[in-house]
């Protein structure tokens, strides 16, 4: 079993179809499962079940992709260990909410990729759910998420408060009780964390749920609300210039929904090499 075997059985893992494999890998079919065959007579257990859509794994194979991605996982930090130096390089990964993208982040990259200018930073704007998900399988270096975070493999690290609000057009009346709710829509983006936020007033109050419609976009959000087509629930710093320029009105809710929290997470395990040493540096200090 070596690390082209591990890598060759993970992919099929992940595809479930050999034609697949051998189209992404560059292979024979006939050697993608010449291999499969060697690892499964070499553990002397069946890896996969073969079906007419392509294969799936055993239980076995599940124990195995556990530690196949723990292995080449290990052999990435172990290159990232030989191969750092003093002077940063290299390319970092990073996750970020799309409040903390818009509010936090462009200091912080300005600020380390003026100072090191060496290293490739990258930038994902993804949910707070996937965000995390794809630190813990190691496809992003870091990411700023609505926390608290409790995870036996992640460290978070604290980063800021906000405010989140309820905004309506500017040709409504003040938000005076939840009772003026029940006669809008709620615009908001699918698994938007800041919803269930309000959802949870709202039951919490006893209210009958809102009729809910959801958009693709935050700008496309902004613009319908200043429409008059309903009310959405953001991030006040997101939207505090349009309530200058008379275009939307902000309306507060009680501090118990309405303060988030944003954390900067990475897994335990990882290799933190000169690069992202110094990233988490300049994060502290903002």
């Amino acid at each position: 079993m070596d690390v082209k075997e591990l890598l060759i059985f993970k992919t099929l893992a992940h595809e479930g179809n050999i034609t697949k494999v051998a189209e992404q890998l560059h292979y024979a079919q006939s050697n993608i499962t010449r291999i499969v065959k060697k690892l499964e007579a070499e553990l002397k257990t069946d890896l996969f079940y073969r079906h007419p859509r392509g294969v799936s794994l055993t239980s076995k194979g599940k124990l195995l992709l556990s530690y196949t991605d723990k292995i080449l996982n290990l052999m990435e930090e172990t290159k990232k260990a030989i191969q750092d130096s003093e002077t940063p390089r290299g390319p970092i990964s990073i996750g970020a909410n799309e409040t903390t993208a818009s509010v936090r982040l462009p200091s912080v990259f300005a600020s380390y990729s003026e100072q090191y200018p060496e290293v490739e930073l990258s930038l994902n704007i993804g949910e707070t759910k996937d965000l995390i998900n794809e630190v813990l399988d190691y496809k992003l270096d870091g990411a700023f998420v609505v926390g608290p975070v409790n995870h036996p493999h992640l460290i978070q690290i604290p980063i800021m408060e906000e405010e989140i609000v309820v905004i309506t057009d500017n040709r409504q009346d003040p938000l005076t009780s939840l009772t003026n709710l029940k006669k809008w829509t709620l615009l908001t983006r699918p698994n938007c964390i800041h919803r269930k936020r309000l959802e949870q007033w709202i039951h919490d109050e006893g209210i009958v749920p809102m009729k809910i419609m959801e958009f693709g976009t935050l700008e496309a959000i902004i613009g319908c609300v200043k429409a008059g087509l309903g009310v959405s629930i953001i991030t006040k710093s997101l939207v505090s210039h349009h309530e200058t320029d008379g275009n939307l009105i902000i309306h507060k809710i009680p501090e118990k929904y309405s303060i988030v929290k944003t954390v900067f997470i990475r897994r335990k395990d990882i290799y933190i090499n000169s690069a992202y040493s110094k990233f988490i540096g300049i994060l502290k200090s903002k």
